[in-house]
């Protein structure tokens, strides 16, 4: 019983976040540009501290990453500072700076994938490239899909599998104590 309640507790903070997205799809949308920057920020920060950390990669390119990093940190400072001081030109303008600081990271992520794959290191920033290529696609392409359609596309659908989870939780612990009743007629 304790992990059916457990299971459907953790079920309800996405059911209750999609609510909340589908009912104030502009502060979702202004929070969800706090936590890209805070994502930039750390990413950018963690970036700096092992390309500075790290010996083996060669100068050119450690000059390049620092000021990437460097022109991500002060991106996400401003990503932040918007987020909460002026929300009504977030949509604006904001949506374009991560555009654009996704795009430069990307191809920045692409040298340095190619740099460290020559060094012998595994694909470590393969799916981070693609990924940031893709969304920096649709945040040029469809800005205004990224303020209203998107946000109520990921709302339905952490709706369905929050619920979906609370089902299968409900029906897992049901069949569970079905074998526990069954295991006990046959001990007898």
């Amino acid at each position: 019983m304790k992990k059916l309640v457990s299971s459907i507790l953790f079920a309800a903070i996405p059911l209750i976040l999609s609510i909340f997205m589908l009912a104030f799809p502009a502060r979702v949308t202004t929070i969800l540009f706090f936590m890209i920057a805070l994502y930039i920020l750390y990413g950018a920060l963690r970036e700096l501290y092992v390309i500075l950390k790290v010996d083996v990669i060669p100068n050119r390119l450690q000059t390049f990453s620092v000021v990437k990093n460097a022109v991500n940190i002060i991106l996400s400072v401003i990503l932040i500072f918007l987020s909460f001081s002026r929300p009504d030109i977030i949509m604006k303008v904001v949506v374009y700076i991560v555009a654009v600081d996704l795009l430069l990271t990307a191809l920045s992520d692409t040298v340095d994938y190619i740099v460290l794959r020559r060094l012998g290191f595994t694909d470590i920033l393969a799916l981070d490239v693609v990924l940031r290529y893709v969304f920096s696609i649709i945040m040029f392409f469809f800005p205004s899909f990224i303020s209203s359609t998107f946000i109520k596309i990921a709302a339905i659908i952490i709706l369905i599998f929050s619920v979906l989870f609370m089902v299968f939780s409900v029906l897992s612990y049901r069949s569970g104590k079905d074998e526990i009743i069954a295991e006990y007629e046959e001990e007898k």
